[in-house]
């Protein structure tokens, strides 16, 4: 057996059925290590911390203390926000169900909507509004190293919440410090300003003993402990240090490509622009756009053509169908692809003249070439600043007779003026490669010179 193959079968082991409203096994959840250290650097201030009511008729809360609930709330933001640490369209109360069908005992409702409260209030989250749907951003997100810390699914079980919440936070800070290591204790000294004293609100090493013990008693799985050894001592030099083993039924190894994240689909708000979205992809037969990613790149279009109105809504369904059929299903980046089309309206006006013109077809498009996506924009480049949109119509009207006594009712790749610019490294290049915004340029010279004439 190779050593992948080893590692992802490891991996699934570490899967827990619990008592949770999941109806399949809960998987382990990567937490950014920048988000940990900023939440459990709020221990620092708590001296000087003050009781604040983060929501009006709440209860109140320390503002630069971890809870269970803090804990609760890290661990859910870091399963359903998405691997940039945003998440679109998802309001608070759906992140709160969320949660609470993972957790076996999550804490309620109104502690949940005042800890995020606390979270903006702290500036680790921040939510903005873009016109279409709120936005939350995780502020610390790889801020730093852009390591992960996984954990193991008996973070959400009831027995793991039920310990005190000083047990929670040094066993999450001993599994970010430990790592992937098998067989070798942590170690980490308690002197009297040691960093597990601030944590956890202890200033004895007979208090850290007994956080250990509560730990080492704790069985997720019915005859593995949390920790298989344990021990707070004093060495010959009077120096006290804290001891214990992990045990590897729980310590969760990175796979490549294994699930850590739950991304919800976007929840976007009917409008106008929404509406008529899905009519004309539904009519042009790709509506499962809507469904590409989880929902994001119809949120990211309806955010680019947001307040747009029907001709440019059309425009850019017709030429989403284009880049499809061209790039032979749904790996393009539909989004930036028209984005880049769109930041000059006139590119629109050109290219349905092309279309209502019939002079689209010469364009040498649609033949399911590697670069035939980018051809309109090519040409339009190359003519924005030559012609009008009027002057546009009017040359492609005559010229639609000469190109089709040329070259018949449609270029074809094989033709060998076909009008396409990337010619194959191998062969010799023609000596006449027709372009149609040439052909336009010189017809519009020819035009102009037969005008003065005739005045």
């Amino acid at each position: 057996m190779g050593e992948a193959k080893r590692k992802l079968e490891a991996y699934y082991e570490t899967y827990m059925h619990l008592n949770n409203s999941n109806i399949n096994a809960t998987y382990p959840v990567s937490v950014d290590y920048t988000f940990l250290s900023d939440l459990f650097d709020l221990e620092r201030s708590y001296a000087s911390d003050s009781v604040i009511m983060f929501r009006r008729n709440s209860h109140p809360l320390r503002k630069f203390h971890v809870t269970e609930t803090t804990i609760q709330m890290m661990v859910t933001i870091s399963k359903h926000f998405n691997t940039e640490g945003t998440l679109s369209g998802c309001p608070i109360h759906k992140l709160y169900k969320l949660m609470a069908d993972e957790y076996e005992d999550p804490c309620s409702k109104e502690q949940f909507y005042a800890e995020i409260h606390k979270f903006i209030a702290l500036g680790i989250l921040s939510v903005s509004q873009d016109g279409v749907v709120e936005t939350w951003k995780l502020e610390p997100y790889k801020r730093d190293t852009g390591r992960f810390v996984l954990f193991s699914p008996l973070v959400y079980t009831k027995a793991f919440t039920d310990l005190p919440v000083a047990a929670q936070k040094l066993y999450m800070y001993i599994v970010s410090r430990n790592g992937e290591r098998l067989g070798t204790p942590f170690k980490i000294n308690l002197d009297k300003n040691s960093w597990v004293y601030t944590l956890t609100h202890k200033t004895r090493p007979v208090q850290i003993r007994e956080l250990l013990e509560s730990l080492r008693k704790l069985e997720p799985i019915a005859g593995k402990p949390l920790i298989l050894e344990s021990a707070v001592e004093k060495d010959t030099f009077g120096q006290w240090s804290l001891r214990c083993l992990l045990n590897p039924a729980y310590i969760v190894r990175h796979v490549e490509g294994a699930q850590y994240r739950m991304v919800p689909k976007a929840k976007i708000p009917y409008s106008k622009t929404v509406g008529r979205l899905r009519m004309l992809l539904h009519y042009n037969g790709i509506g499962e756009v809507e469904h590409i990613d989880n929902g994001t790149v119809f949120l990211g279009l309806v955010r680019l053509l947001n307040n747009s109105g029907i001709k440019t809504l059309r425009f850019a369904v017709l030429r989403i169908k284009e880049l499809m059929q061209n790039n032979f299903g749904l790996s393009y980046n539909l989004v930036s692809a028209l984005e880049q089309e769109l930041k000059d309206r006139t590119y629109i006006a050109f290219t349905e003249i092309l279309k209502e013109t019939g002079a689209y077809r010469y364009l040498g498009v649609g033949e399911g070439e590697d670069y035939s996506d980018v051809r309109p924009l090519q040409f339009f480049r190359a003519v924005k600043d030559v012609f009008s949109v009027n002057e546009f119509k009017s040359l492609c009207v005559a010229a639609i007779p000469l190109l089709s006594d040329q070259f018949g009712k449609q270029m074809l790749p094989s033709d060998p003026y076909y009008s396409y610019r990337k010619i194959r490294p191998a062969l010799p290049i023609p000596d006449n490669i027709f372009y149609l915004e040439d052909f336009l340029i010189e017809l519009k010279s020819v035009m102009a010179k037969k005008t003065n004439i005739a005045s």
